[in-house]
């Protein structure tokens, strides 16, 4: 079995970072973070208040005038290195990238367009045709959204390849050991 599957429907969702208490991250919190421009999801240098904003998404609080607390919460993080680092990476371990699923790589069918549609919608219609509430399609963990969508689709005739974690380790020890055989370190076969 695939261990992003198990980690995604299995690994705790609620977790606290900067204080608050966060709700698992789902696609209705990709949609907030998108509609700000939030660096954590475009990929632009973060700052501490882009953290800080994220998490009170996150926590579904108001984002707006920040308290005593928070100012002083923002100060920590632009005066100690160490604590911002350790604040974002658990906001990217909350997000649970790591948990969706990896697709084999494949050429781009010829004739296919792109809809336009945002796919963080289309994950949602597809999971609400499948019987799931509107309600519980943007709020259910992110990673586990995208598992059921890719199950759903399976299920329709869709051909959908996950490459699964046994895979990945199995391709990795072959190119080990194929880099081992050549005289090479495994690292230089990826340059």
């Amino acid at each position: 079995m695939d261990n992003r599957f198990l980690s995604a429907f299995t690994e705790p969702t609620r977790v606290k970072i900067l204080g608050r208490f966060v709700y698992p991250f789902c696609l209705k919190h990709r949609v907030r973070l998108s509609a700000i421009g939030s660096p954590l999801l475009t990929g632009e240098k973060i700052e501490p208040i882009d953290l800080l904003i994220a998490v009170q998404i996150c926590a579904e609080e108001p984002v707006g005038k920040l308290g005593f607390v928070d100012g002083f919460r923002l100060v920590l993080l632009r005066r100690n290195e160490l604590y911002f680092t350790r604040q974002l990476k658990r906001f990217i371990d909350y997000v649970g990238v790591k948990n969706h699923p990896k697709f084999w790589e494949r050429k781009a069918k010829e004739g296919r367009t792109e809809t336009g549609v945002p796919w963080e919608l289309v994950v949602v219609a597809n999971l609400m045709r499948a019987g799931v509430q509107e309600e519980r399609a943007w709020e259910m963990p992110e990673c586990q959204a995208i598992w059921l969508n890719t199950a759903i689709l399976s299920s329709k005739g869709v051909d959908v390849q996950v490459l699964t974690t046994d895979e990945e380790e199995f391709m990795a020890e072959n190119g080990k050991e194929k880099a081992e055989s050549k005289g090479e370190s495994p690292e230089a076969q990826n340059t």
